[in-house]
């Protein structure tokens, strides 16, 4: 028993032996993990809008990035120069002062220029973004509004609840928005497609276009040299108890309507009282037009660089048009350029049925300029003498009027109209300005420049808003 057993032993353990012997078997491959599939990032979005602070410190943002900034909320309308109101919309974006905190915000002596994609520039001064010092306006009548209400100068985004239109403004644009839908400002603040807002401080250098017969690129220090106390300084204090400071306009107009630029007799007076007309441009293009007669030696209209001895705010800086012979209205500031129209060519009467009288010699009442042929310049005696009509016109808001004066396209034919032509700008006496699409006025047979009671000039534009018929017109200009 003892011998099987052993026997048995003795097997177990040879087939435990033969066991270990055996080549292990090979553990099954296994698979290197497969990384997933790389999914594709979106390109970084574009920027919309660069901050420059006063020390030059520059952020741009995306306009995701501006979204996330605190939003307003308010309403925004605008007034035309021609007197034409777009209606308040509701607009949603970011206060411009929220913006200006992201590259060291603006003291009182700044101010900041929003600039567009098209290279349009407007300066707005601290005063305006963080006082609400605007013009503001009646949408049902246009008439200027005498108010306290909040606004605020923002960056919009959104429309009546929708993005802006990317064609008509651009992913951004100013608006100076109010809690009520009822008041509206200068078209001339409302900026389309900004791109970019720069902190400027008014300490800035700067120039001044003066054309005529001559023309000069005025500087700074120039100016201020001219408006020394023992020079040319003239100083005007207005109703507000603010002393002005600079050079009555006539000697700066003497610098360029003749050859004589300097001295004495710089100021042609004889040809100042022959009459010719003067543009004073701001750098937003807004425009007044003064008559030469009316500034002739007159040291009551002042081309100011100072009030109160020092340099001018950001909404008038570097020049502002003062004294007491003009109008609020004239008081143009952010001046850039002055265009004196010296050198037009001798009127041309038109032709008519009959041999008239040689024109009568006289100030110019009418002046044609711009995108044509030539330069044209009436005397009322010489427009009296033309091809004279008598018609009936329905006035949008006056109903039916018969008015006599002559046809518009028929002067505008004598001075020539060019292809490029695509406005006409009527300017009246006092600067207001109205302007209508030149393929307009191509087809209105009717159109007249009109005599009227007073011995002045009035556009007749049947079948075309109120603005458009605008009182003594003293200039037309093609653009």
């Amino acid at each position: 028993m003892q011998r099987r057993i052993a026997k048995w032993i003795s097997l177990f353990l040879l087939l435990v032996l033969v066991a270990g012997c055996q080549p292990a078997t090979p553990a099954a491959p296994t698979a290197a993990p497969t990384a997933p599939p790389a999914v594709p990032t979106a390109p970084p979005a574009p920027p919309a809008l660069t901050l420059t602070g006063a020390d030059g410190t520059t952020k741009t943002l995306t306009l995701d990035e501006i979204k996330a900034l605190p939003a307003v909320e308010g309403w925004g309308g605008i007034m035309s120069s021609t007197g034409r109101i777009t209606p308040p919309e509701r607009y949603k974006g970011v206060a411009v002062q929220e913006l200006l905190k992201l590259v060291g915000g603006i003291n009182p002596e700044g101010g900041i220029t929003v600039t567009a994609k098209d290279g349009y520039a407007m300066t707005i001064s601290f005063d305006q973004i963080e006082q609400d010092d605007f013009i503001v306006y009646d949408p049902g009548t246009g008439d200027e509004m005498k108010t306290a209400a909040p606004l605020e100068v923002a960056i919009v985004y959104e429309r009546a609840g929708q993005p802006l239109d990317p064609e008509s403004d651009g992913t951004l644009r100013l608006a100076v928005l109010s809690e009520k839908n009822d008041r509206v400002i200068d078209g001339h603040w409302s900026v389309k497609w900004v791109t970019d807002i720069k902190v400027r401080q008014m300490s800035e250098d700067w120039t001044v276009s003066l054309e005529g017969a001559l023309t000069e690129q005025m500087d700074r220090a120039t100016f201020e040299s001219g408006s020394s106390p023992d020079c040319h300084q003239i100083t005007w204090t207005d109703d507000k108890a603010q002393e002005w400071t600079g050079i009555p306009l006539w000697l700066m107009v003497g610098r360029i309507d003749d050859e004589n630029k300097h001295g004495d007799d710089a100021y042609n007076e004889a040809l100042a009282a022959q009459g010719y007309a003067i543009d004073i441009i701001a750098t937003d293009g807004y425009s007044i037009t003064l008559d030469s007669k009316r500034i002739n030696r007159n040291d009551n209209i002042v081309l100011a660089y100072l009030v109160n001895g020092n340099p001018l705010e950001e909404k008038h800086f570097p020049l502002r048009l003062v004294g007491s012979d003009l109008q609020k209205s004239e008081m143009i500031g952010q001046i850039a350029r002055i265009v004196v129209h010296v050198s037009a060519p001798q009127p041309t009467a038109a032709p008519t049925a009959a041999p008239t009288a040689a024109p009568a010699a006289g100030a110019a009442a009418l002046v044609i300029t711009g995108l044509v042929d030539k330069e044209m310049s009436f005397t009322m005696d010489e427009l009296h003498a033309m091809d004279v009509v008598t018609l009936t016109a329905e006035h949008p808001k006056k109903g039916t009027q018969t008015n006599t004066g002559v046809r518009l396209n028929a002067l505008l034919a004598l001075a020539g109209v060019k292809a490029e032509a695509a406005t006409l700008e009527f300017v009246a006496g006092d600067g207001f300005t109205a302007e209508v699409a030149m393929a307009d006025v191509l087809a209105c047979a009717d159109c007249l420049i009109a005599f009227n009671e007073s011995g002045q000039l009035k556009s007749v534009m049947p079948g075309m808003e109120s603005s458009l018929w605008v009182k003594d017109v003293v200039k037309i200009v093609l653009k």
